[in-house]
């Protein structure tokens, strides 16, 4: 039977794939420049070069497709005896992995092929695309089964809707793909369902799911590691006694899902001991964080890439964190610490801007967290019986969807700033179809 929920869903996955296809099926592009290329490298490395230690082909291939503006030391920094580290994490390769082999698989199968089996050929840079298509519908699918528990069919089916099309999600899984982050959702939301399903039946299988989600999550971006507070504090509906002896009781099941999760952060630390010589490395180097003075007004206020500035809809969900409060005081607590200690570290990076970017990137993860204090603001809007806050919800929320959408039109073809956006530059471009001079001439300031 189809429902809501589903339909939104539906509607969703036929929109993502539609809009990817028509950007990108019939243009030769290179989708994996910058930080992409990065998180991508391990694959054509150790598939198709089988070298993961002193990538000594990557030099003729930066030059060839042109990747990174021809830098061929991007991401990459000189070990000792030859060897190179790539600075990004292994995870991202691993969902971009099944993706991957298809398009190799296509490549050295056709007779005569056009295609270079390089690794970077048109099958491999739609192999990428569709990789991040593919985890964010699967995200959403595991995010609407888990909010039907607690919300109703027209608020599952909003939130899905505004998650998808009125957050940066959309801008980073249909025009800026192979960066971390759309993953990076998928797992959050699969961390979400199967944390509930932990404490709601016991399962030795959740439990040892949730060990290999966490290790996952932390080897596609180790600064997410902060949402294994969501396992650890889930509301329990007993007092803190019955919590520990729950604990008591699946304590032989947590040793199981430790062991699975030390066994995949071992992908990570195996990588950084054969090419670094140690088992753990920071292999960012020049970079890190300064705890001391966090950017988070700018992160989350300024014009350059304010989270409530750009997504809107993010501002939307956590003053659903009042509602929640009234019915699950423990949830909402618990999503507030996870907010609170995410946007300190999040902004604590030394480059709080993160580059050329729509938005607060590396927030777009815990919109799957953010869903639920959104879904009950949502139902609760809808619940009023007054066909005036009906109306005037549906056309906000259809606005922010909307703003969304442009925005992420207006940056993919260069109509607004990918860094340094100000006041002034944002107001005189907001809904331009066309930027001039003038215009631009207001960054300088």
């Amino acid at each position: 039977m189809l429902t809501k929920s589903k339909i939104s869903l539906a509607f969703i996955a036929f929109m993502y794939v539609y809009i990817v296809f028509n950007i990108s099926y019939w243009q030769d592009r290179i989708t994996v420049n910058w930080d992409p290329s990065g998180y991508y490298l391990y694959l054509p490395a150790a598939f198709i070069y089988h070298d993961v230690g002193k990538l000594q082909f990557y030099p003729g291939i930066t030059q060839k497709y042109s990747l990174n503006n021809h830098d061929i030391s991007y991401g990459i920094y000189a070990q000792p005896e030859g060897m190179k580290l790539n600075k990004y994490p292994v995870g991202t390769g691993l969902f971009e992995l099944p993706f991957f082999l298809v398009a190799h698989w296509y490549c050295i199968s056709l007779a005569n092929t056009p295609h270079a089996i390089d690794g970077y050929s048109f099958p491999y840079m739609e192999s990428v695309i569709l990789a991040g298509v593919f985890w964010v519908i699967a995200g959403l699918y595991v995010l609407r089964r888990f909010l039907r528990r607690y919300f109703s069919e027209g608020a599952t089916a909003v939130t899905l809707l505004l998650i998808a099309f009125g957050t940066n999600l959309y801008f980073y899984t249909v025009f800026n793909t192979g960066m971390s982050h759309p993953f990076s959702f998928a797992l959050f939301c699969f961390l979400l369902s199967a944390t509930d399903n932990w404490y709601r039946n016991e399962k030795k299988t959740n439990a040892i799911l949730i060990g290999l989600l966490l290790g996952l999550i932390i080897i596609v971006r180790p600064t997410n590691a902060v949402v294994a507070l969501l396992p650890l504090c889930w509301i329990y509906t007993g007092t803190f006694v019955d919590r520990l002896r729950f604990y008591k009781r699946q304590f032989p099941t947590i040793v199981t899902a430790f062991i699975v999760f030390v066994s995949v952060l071992m992908l990570q630390l195996s990588y950084w001991k054969y090419v670094t010589g140690h088992w753990v490395y920071f292999s960012y180097q020049e970079e890190g964080f300064d705890f001391g003075s966090p950017e988070i007004w700018k992160g989350l206020f300024s014009y350059r890439k304010g989270w409530f500035v750009y997504t809107p809809v993010a501002f939307f969900g956590v003053l659903g964190l009042v509602l929640l409060a009234k019915k699950h005081k423990r949830l909402a607590a618990l999503i507030s610490v996870y907010l609170a200690v995410n946007i300190y570290i999040v902004f604590s990076w030394h480059q709080w801007s993160y580059g050329g970017s729509f938005g607060a990137r590396p927030l777009i993860e815990a919109m799957a967290i953010v869903a639920i204090p959104l879904a009950i603001l949502i139902e609760w809007l809808f619940s009023r019986n007054k066909i005036a806050i009906t109306i005037g919800a549906s056309f906000v929320f259809v606005f922010l969807m909307a703003l969304n959408t442009f925005q992420s039109y207006q940056l993919t073809n260069s109509l607004t700033a990918w860094d340094f956006t100000n006041r002034a530059f944002y107001w005189r471009t907001f809904g331009k179809l066309k930027v001039t001079d003038e215009d631009r001439k207001l960054l300088n300031k």
